[in-house]
Parts: structure tokens; C-alpha cells; sequence
């Protein structure tokens, strides 16, 4: 197979988004080549892996296979479940429940942190302050509804918003709603994600980050499985997202390099 299969290859397996907490399907690597390097994502950090795709393969001279979902829910729960793949990219606390399981290698390295972000979807408040503790416990008791992922990587920033706040018994939570609400003129939705999965999404009004008094941003890390077929192409893998090759590709998503040494 040619290096440019390769990377078409990748690129089509990348594809894949992000799905509702609600349906998450249970990843598999079937239809992988047997010389893939496999990786389990959260959609937190698509955009940048996506766009550095190419470059990867070439770099460590195999194909990769991506399969992207929720940090916290089916990518967690598949590795729980002896799913087998050779490099994962999730969050910390993840981490240490898989550590704990002996499902990844030691020392995860943090790739890139991604800052949680608020978005709009319908008819935005003339008078909506996204800036304060007051606006923002204003602007979600008078949405239409909230929407988040319950298992994503944006998890501790709802938890801090929600809990600071005291809006838990005050608003309409569509975590686990499946579909889309409908919304009637001068209705909205608020949606709290990382902004690297707002950005890109046409259906919402990004309204830029969580004010840093609620702001838990969401560190995402590389760890190699202890079960990887290929110990030396999983490790150049992760060498090569810690490289430079990808810094510009993360601050139009919102996304900032990685802290050196973490």
C-alpha cells in the first residue's frame, strides 16, 4: 500500500464524529489494516489531529486509524472492556483509572489543552452577558434548554458552572435528550463544549470561552496501550503530535500546545 492510501486511508477513518452520550457506539478496529496504528480519541481534539493527518503517516511510515467519541463514556468504557488499540488521546482522570486497570503504559504526555467555550443555537438575547457569574446564571435559567456531553471532555466545566451557580433544580438539562429541540422564535439553547468542537459546528453562535472563574480547561493526553502490537510505532506517534508539526493547527480551534514535560 501506497503512502497515499495511507493518508486516505486516515483521513476517512478520522471522519468519524463525535456521538450523543445517549448512543455511543462501541468502537472496533475490524476493518484496520493490520499494520495500523489504532487510536481511540476524544472529539475535543479532531480538528488538529485531522489536519495533521498526512504528516503522521508519513512520519511514522504506517497508516493510522482514528475512531473519535466521548472521553469520558464510550472511549473509557471500550478500553475498560479489553478493546484493542495502541494509542489513546483523553483526559487525565481517565487516565488514572485506566493506569489503575493496567490497560495504558505509565506516564501519559499532555498533547494539547482545550478551553471549554458557550455557544447559542436559535435567537440570541439582545441583552445575553456571557461575561459575569450573574449573566451566565441569567442567560442558562431562561434557555430553552442546556446541552452538553455528560461524559465529554467539557464535563468539569458543567460541573463547576452548575454546581457555583446552584442551577441544577433551575434548568432544562438535554444531556441525555436524543434529536434536536425544536426552538420557536425567540427561543435558545445554550451548548457548553470545548471550543474546538464549537468552532467548526455551523449550527451554533460561538460566544468564546468560559470566564475563568468556571473555566476548568480540558487537558487531553497521550498514553500508549500496554497491549500495542507496535510499541515503537505507537511511541513515534505520540513523539510526533508532541513535535512542532501541529502547533498551528491548534489555535483556529481554540486550542492551545500542550505543557512541556506534563
Amino acid at each position: 500500500m501506497k503512502p497515499l492510501k495511507y493518508a486516505l486511508f486516515g483521513l476517512i477513518a478520522a471522519m468519524a464524529v463525535q456521538a450523543p452520550a445517549f448512543a455511543q457506539p462501541a468502537p472496533n478496529f475490524n476493518n484496520a489494516p493490520p499494520n495500523a496504528i489504532r487510536v481511540l480519541a476524544t472529539a475535543a481534539i479532531k480538528p488538529p489531529i485531522d489536519a495533521v493527518m498526512a504528516d503522521a503517516q508519513k512520519a511514522i511510515g504506517k497508516p493510522i486509524v482514528i475512531i473519535y467519541g466521548s472521553a469520558r463514556g464510550n472511549m473509557r468504557t471500550a478500553i475498560l472492556n479489553d478493546v484493542d488499540f495502541d494509542v489513546a488521546l483523553l483526559v487525565p482522570d481517565v487516565d488514572v483509572q485506566l493506569l489503575a486497570a493496567g490497560k495504558i503504559k505509565p506516564r501519559p504526555r499532555e498533547v494539547a489543552r482545550a478551553p471549554i467555550a458557550i455557544a447559542i443555537r436559535g435567537d440570541k438575547p439582545a441583552d445575553l452577558n456571557l461575561k459575569t457569574t450573574a449573566g451566565i446564571r441569567r442567560a442558562l435559567i431562561n434557555a430553552k434548554g442546556v446541552k452538553y456531553a455528560p461524559t465529554g471532555a467539557a464535563l468539569f466545566t458543567v460541573r463547576k458552572i452548575l454546581d457555583t451557580l446552584r442551577l441544577r433544580p433551575l434548568i432544562n438539562d438535554l444531556s441525555t435528550m436524543p434529536g434536536t429541540v425544536v426552538l420557536n422564535p425567540g427561543e435558545y439553547e445554550i451548548n457548553i463544549f470545548p471550543h474546538s468542537e464549537i468552532i467548526p459546528n455551523k449550527a451554533l453562535q460561538d460566544q468564546g470561552l468560559v470566564i475563568p472563574a468556571l473555566q476548568v480547561p480540558a487537558d487531553v493526553t497521550a498514553s500508549i496501550s500496554t497491549k500495542t502490537r507496535d510499541p515503537a510505532g505507537a511511541q513515534a506517534l505520540v513523539d510526533f503530535w508532541l513535535g512542532p508539526t501541529i502547533d498551528p493547527t491548534l489555535a483556529p480551534v481554540g486550542m492551545v500546545k500542550g505543557r512541556r514535560g506534563r
